[in-house]
């Protein structure tokens, strides 16, 4: 007849409790490693992504700062001919 062994797990004696060593702190070491590991990556990838759409945003600001400039320079200079074609006008009626 075989004997049958069974793998018993230790024990660790604290005090008068007695603990035995499970692989649940095995799955908790993984959860930590991996939370760990998370956070690292979403602290180290978020501000690339939150710079980059700075610097879009940015990008995009002065862009039309600089197109607000232009239609300025355009408005005056129509501004300009539309006095001179009535100083023009003005002097042609007296005459």
């Amino acid at each position: 007849m075989q004997v049958i062994t069974a793998k018993r797990k230790s024990l660790v004696r604290q005090g008068d409790k007695v603990l035995t060593n499970s692989d649940v702190w095995g799955l908790f070491g993984f959860l930590q490693v991996l939370v760990i590991f998370l956070s690292l990556a979403v602290s180290i990838a978020l501000p690339f992504y939150f710079g980059n759409e700075v610097d879009k945003i940015t990008e995009l600001a002065s862009r039309r700062e600089q197109s607000i400039t232009v239609m300025k320079s355009r408005l005056e200079d129509v501004s300009r001919e539309i006095s001179y074609l009535q100083t023009i006008v003005g002097v042609r009626a007296e005459k």
